[in-house]
C-alpha cells in the first residue's frame, strides 16, 4: 500500500472486488459526511446508455477497460465519495487520477464472502472471463488493489456501517 501523499484531498475513493460493498458503503459514507456520492459504474452505464454487461459484450474486456478508464479520468469531483468498478485497478492512469481526487480505500473481502454475496457475476457486469471463479479473479487483482490502496479495510466480517465507522476513524471525519 502507498502512503497518503495527498492529505488535502478530502474525498474518498473506494476500490475492491465486486460484492465488497463499495456502493453500499459509499452511499452510507456520503450520508454521514455530507460529501456527494458518485458510482463510476452508474456513470459509465448512463454515458453509454447500456448496462455494463452489454458494454462488455459489445466491446470485449479490453475495450471495456479503455471505456472505464476514460470515464474515470473525466471525473472532476474532488471532495466526493467515489465508488469504483472492481476492474478500475487495471488502469494505472485511472488510478493515478482517482488518487488526485481523494484517499483510496480498499474494501478487502475474502473470496468466500464474495461468493456468498454474488450469485451471478456475469449478470452484474463483472469483468470476468468465462470459467474463472471469483477466488481466481480476487487472486489476480489482489496485488493491484494493494499497490494503489492508501488504506485497507477488511470488510469480510463487518457490517457496512462498521466499515463506514472504520473509514471515518482512519480519515478523522
Amino acid at each position: 500500500m502507498v502512503p497518503n501523499d495527498n492529505p488535502s484531498a478530502r474525498g474518498v475513493v473506494l476500490i475492491g472486488m465486486p460484492g465488497s460493498g463499495k456502493s453500499t458503503v459509499g452511499k452510507l459514507l456520503s450520508e454521514q459526511t455530507g460529501f456527494p456520492f458518485l458510482d463510476t459504474d452508474e456513470l459509465i452505464e448512463s454515458g453509454e446508455s447500456q448496462r455494463l454487461i452489454e458494454i462488455i459484450s459489445a466491446h470485449s474486456a479490453e475495450g471495456f477497460r479503455k471505456i472505464e478508464s476514460a470515464y474515470v479520468q473525466s471525473i472532476q469531483s474532488a471532495g466526493s465519495i467515489i465508488s469504483t468498478g472492481g476492474s478500475v485497478c487495471y488502469s494505472n492512469e485511472a488510478m493515478q487520477h482517482l488518487r488526485s481526487l481523494g484517499t483510496i480505500v480498499w474494501l478487502d473481502v475474502s473470496p468466500e464472502v464474495l461468493e456468498q454475496r454474488i450469485s451471478d457475476a456475469f449478470d452484474r457486469g463483472v469483468l470476468i472471463e468465462p470459467g474463472t471463479s471469483l477466488a481466481e479473479l480476487y487472486k489476480s487483482r489482489y496485488a493491484l488493489y494493494e499497490k494503489y490502496a492508501q488504506i485497507k479495510i477488511d470488510g469480510s466480517k463487518l457490517t457496512p456501517q462498521e466499515v463506514v465507522s472504520q473509514i471515518c476513524q482512519q480519515l478523522a471525519f
